[in-house]
């Protein structure tokens, strides 16, 4: 197959969840013989095209600067040359991300005849904490683009796959549940960081309430005088989560990392005591099965795919969202007992060897795409 991929960014420049995912798929793809593409976002500082693992990436649009931050003449201009692109090229099947990424494959793939599935992470909660800005917009942008007929959708979670149906009025014949996974083999071969930590990881963006995890931290180090808290990640909220921590009086112990590389991203979960994510809009939660693949047992809010990679009491601990109170107990009982943390840290590492690797994940990618080209062709 000849295999177009579009999304936002693509690893090197950002290792979001939804662009590991594309690599790791992308390349064992191309492993297996088939021909990939994958057009991006351009990057300041790098050239138009780039082989990455056998995987042809090109840089089209706008220059970020500082991915994933961008505007909305930025997102214009990318989605104009999407369209161009995908006019231009001949693909036996092209798979788009959400958000940008969609529109202009699909009116393109349409005109063109192409088969397109929409890759779908997840869709926005109850909660009022979901979108970064321009709520209203963003809202009803989603409700559109959720519900565009297109050849076939992908998601992550059955989570997700029950709101794409009951809230958008998906058929789920047409949704596909493909779980992210992990690299097994890069894992084991990272050396775990040192030190008394506990640990974040992901965007810093409100719906992660990553200022849930750092009062609670302030209560935590009243009984563990030398905890560290290592937040890993960047966005919006960085300026009011350092000022946070500043306001707690704990900033000798918290410490902010960004643009580290994916095995150094890797190496801090495997170091960690507990990895904490309390968001309450997650479709899978991918920083959930890298830390069950390093031992590394978590505490999370109970929402969206979470559910699906953390068994409550057997790999990590599952509360209910915003309940502070309760995150902090958990954290606080895996950090006392020694054996019960490496008793959860054993049990998900089972887990991921069970149902979260790549290896047989990208066979799944690889039925569903030749199944939407073959019903598409009928």
């Amino acid at each position: 197959m000849k295999i177009l991929i579009v999304s936002d960014f693509f690893v090197p420049h950002y290792n979001g969840g939804g662009e590991r995912r594309y690599f790791e798929i992308a390349r064992r793809l191309v492993e297996r013989g088939h021909e990939v593409d994958v057009i991006s976002m351009g990057i300041h500082g790098v050239g138009d095209y780039e082989e990455i693992s056998g995987i042809r990436v090109h840089h089209l649009g706008p220059r970020i600067r500082k991915p994933p931050i961008r505007g909305p003449l930025e997102f214009i201009r990318f989605m104009a040359a999407v369209f161009r692109w995908v006019m231009t090229h001949d693909y036996d099947i092209i798979d788009a991300q959400t958000y940008a990424p969609l529109p202009p494959s699909f009116l393109a793939s349409r005109i063109r005849g192409t088969p397109m599935v929409a890759t779908i992470h997840d869709v926005s909660s109850a909660h009022g904490d979901q979108w970064l800005q321009s709520s209203g917009t963003a809202g009803l942008l989603e409700r559109v683009l959720m519900r565009l007929p297109y050849d076939g959708v992908i998601t992550v979670s059955r989570s997700t796959a029950s709101a794409l149906t009951d809230v958008h009025g998906r058929p789920p014949a047409d949704i596909h549940i493909i779980p992210n996974g992990v690299d097994l083999e890069l894992i084991d071969s990272v050396t775990p960081a040192t030190g008394n930590y506990i640990i974040f990881v992901g965007r810093l963006a409100p719906h992660k309430h990553v200022d849930h995890i750092i009062e609670v931290f302030s209560k935590l180090v009243t009984d563990f005088p030398d905890l560290r808290l290592e937040i890993v990640g960047d966005g919006v909220e960085r300026s009011r989560l350092k000022a946070m921590v500043d306001d707690f009086g704990v900033g000798e112990s918290v410490t902010f990392h960004h643009n580290l590389s994916y095995r150094e991203v890797i190496s801090m979960i495997g170091g960690a005591r507990v990895l904490v994510l309390p968001s309450t809009r997650e479709g899978f939660g991918m920083v959930l099965a890298e830390a069950g693949a390093c031992g590394v047992p978590a505490v999370a809010y109970r929402s969206g795919g979470v559910v699906e990679v953390i068994d409550d009491g057997e790999n990590g601990f599952l509360v209910e969202p915003c309940d502070k109170e309760a995150l902090h107990d958990r954290i606080k009982l895996l950090i006392s007992d020694d054996e019960l943390r490496d008793r959860m840290g054993s049990e998900g590492r089972k887990k991921v060897e069970e149902k979260f690797l790549w290896d047989n994940i990208v066979e799944g990618i690889e039925r569903t795409y030749r199944f939407i080209i073959a019903r598409k062709n009928r």
